[in-house]
């Protein structure tokens, strides 16, 4: 069992992990913005207590198992912001797509386009 300061410190994190789930699912921006700036805040809060906590303590197996868990959350989390981005960008090109042309000429091949020909030989080399 972990202390109770060490405990208190792991419980905040992962209801503030909690709430961005929720938010992630619920699709609201602006609740996902408040609790994410909300779960920045505890992340940072949680690292400076760990900085503080003695060798003995950080040694312990459920401390080191709490944390993997919550570091695989957030990875889990990231990877749904990373969905989301991309479905909303996908969304919003299919409702105003890109009207303007590009404002270079097309490649001939992937590295950009060959000067011009001019069709005569300069000199002959052998």
């Amino acid at each position: 069992m972990l202390p109770a300061h060490i405990e208190k410190a792991l419980v905040e994190i992962e209801h503030s992990l909690d709430n961005v789930t929720v938010a992630l699912v619920s699709g609201e921006p602006v609740a996902l913005m408040a609790v994410s700036e909300s779960l920045r805040q505890a992340s940072a809060d949680c690292s400076a207590f760990m900085n503080q906590l003695p060798p003995v303590d950080r040694k312990s197996k459920e401390l080191k198992f709490r944390l993997g868990k919550i570091a695989a959350d957030m990875a889990a989390q990231r990877e749904s912001l990373i969905r989301r981005t991309v479905l909303v960008e996908m969304a919003l090109n299919a409702v105003v797509p890109a009207t303007f042309e590009s404002t270079y000429g097309k490649a001939a091949g992937p590295y950009g386009s060959a000067g011009k020909q001019s069709g005569t030989f300069k000199y002959l080399a052998a």
